[in-house]
């Protein structure tokens, strides 16, 4: 205090208001804060702006969403359709412009087999060697002993031409009349059973009268 008694008056009350400016300055001064104060939120929302939002859809399952519908008409269902589209082939001829019944129905399909004997000795081989290329395929007989037996029955010399016929005809007449032919459409195979009321059928002798036996 010394000191500041030797100074200007002058002086000393320009110090005092110096004084005073810097003091009001320090505590009217407003922060960043308070001068921006959605600052922090744009610093947050930049940061969050910066990193790509990923949003993933839920997966749907495999045929959902997808509308199928039968296919009409359909040839293995329909019993009224009587229309046959016919296709020219020629000036006076023609053509039906549909599936065959042995294409449809493969056990209907024309066979004309002729068995060469090297390749088939059996009626296993036989039934076989007449499947090929039908679409066709044996059952296998583990654990049946009767259609084992069957099968290797030897192959009768009648029966290493059949046809033209049926598929499902040449079949038959394979096996005989005491095994009934049974498929599995789904599978595509075909099988045999005994008949369960077999009575073996013999063609039946005509046996004339003598009198018209004598005028022969």
């Amino acid at each position: 205090m010394k000191h500041l008694l030797h100074l200007p008056l002058g002086t000393l009350a320009l110090a005092v208001a110096l004084a005073g400016c810097a003091q009001q300055q320090t505590h009217d001064a407003p922060s960043m804060a308070e001068q921006y104060p959605a600052s922090q939120e744009l610093a947050i929302a930049s940061e969050s702006a910066d990193q790509p939002s990923v949003t993933q859809s839920p997966a749907k399952p495999s045929g959902v969403g997808v509308k199928r519908q039968h296919v009409t008409p359909d040839i293995y269902q329909a019993t009224d359709d009587h229309r046959i589209p016919v296709m020219r082939a020629g000036r006076y001829q023609l053509v039906t412009a549909r599936a065959t019944l042995g294409q449809r129905y493969l056990l209907e399909q024309m066979v004309d087999v002729n068995i060469p004997p090297s390749v088939a000795s059996t009626v296993g081989d036989g039934i076989r060697y007449t499947l090929e290329q039908t679409g066709y395929q044996l059952c296998s007989p583990e654990g049946d002993w009767q259609l084992q037996w069957l099968f290797n029955r030897p192959l009768p010399s009648a029966h290493y031409e059949l046809g033209p016929m049926a598929l499902r005809e040449a079949l038959q007449v394979l096996a005989g009349d005491e095994w009934e032919l049974e498929q599995d459409a789904l599978r595509r195979e075909i099988c045999y059973t005994r008949r369960d009321d077999f009575q073996p059928v013999y063609p039946r002798r005509v046996v004339k009268p003598a009198a018209e036996a004598r005028h022969e």
